[in-house]
């Protein structure tokens, strides 16, 4: 029976319902087939919330449901996925530095595991990649000197490197955070012509929700700046 849910529970995640997952995951017992799509669902339901602490406190929710799901089945690479994905956001809305630097060594370490556990990455893989690679190839000195303290060691990445995932993210579905995403690495590069031509195409799209709208904003606020 929990087999033909899970069947009906991903054609709800590909079609984007994840309300409708959430509630029919939430009956079910927590296995970590169940925890990692939980964990899915949380985050498309995190994309609508406008308030930023409340938003905090459900992707919390999620990477711990995924975090679990991946300690119960090392060898699940969608867990390891959701988790990079789910501690991913929350480095992006931390309110303190060092928060960004725990999370973003948090996120590292399971976007190695997914890597490993995926030798052929999918879409979101590449774009979180890139955007791995983006974050570093832009951080300052003090952000640098900072990060190698809490990673350790602090990979080389350029914007170069951001770039080559994310238009390979690109050709597989163009979402507007990728979008952005080589916008900016444009930017870094110091390509204005390209950097306009990526973000005209996010600030010019309608968005489908909360998240798209703060791509859609950032984008505009960067054309503004050129």
């Amino acid at each position: 029976m929990e087999n033909v849910n899970l069947e009906s529970v991903d054609q709800m995640l590909e079609n984007y319902q994840g309300e409708e997952a959430f509630e029919t995951l939430s009956k079910m017992e927590r296995t970590s087939d169940v925890e990692w799509r939980l964990a899915s669902a949380i985050y498309m339901l995190t994309n609508d919330i406008e308030d930023q602490k409340l938003r905090r406190k459900k992707l919390t929710e999620g990477f711990e449901l995924a975090k679990s799901s991946f300690e119960k089945d090392p060898k699940n690479g969608e867990a390891a996925k959701q988790a990079a994905i789910l501690v991913g956001s929350l480095s992006e809305c931390a309110t303190s530095t060092m928060d960004q630097m725990k999370y973003g060594a948090l996120f590292k370490k399971y976007l190695d595991h997914t890597i490993e556990l995926e030798p052929e990455p999918d879409m979101v893989v590449l774009h979180m990649r890139g955007r791995f690679s983006f974050k570093v190839a832009s951080l300052g000195w003090v952000e640098r000197t900072m990060a190698c303290k809490v990673l350790n060691t602090l990979p080389t990445c350029t914007y170069d490197d951001a770039l080559k995932d994310l238009h390979a993210a690109e050709k597989i579905y163009p979402a507007l955070d990728t979008l952005l995403f080589i916008g900016k690495s444009y930017l870094g590069k110091g390509d204005k012509e390209k950097a306009r031509e990526y973000l005209k195409r996010v600030a010019e799209d309608e968005g489908c929700d909360a998240v798209d709208e703060e791509n859609i904003e950032e984008a505009k606020k960067l054309l503004t700046d050129l």
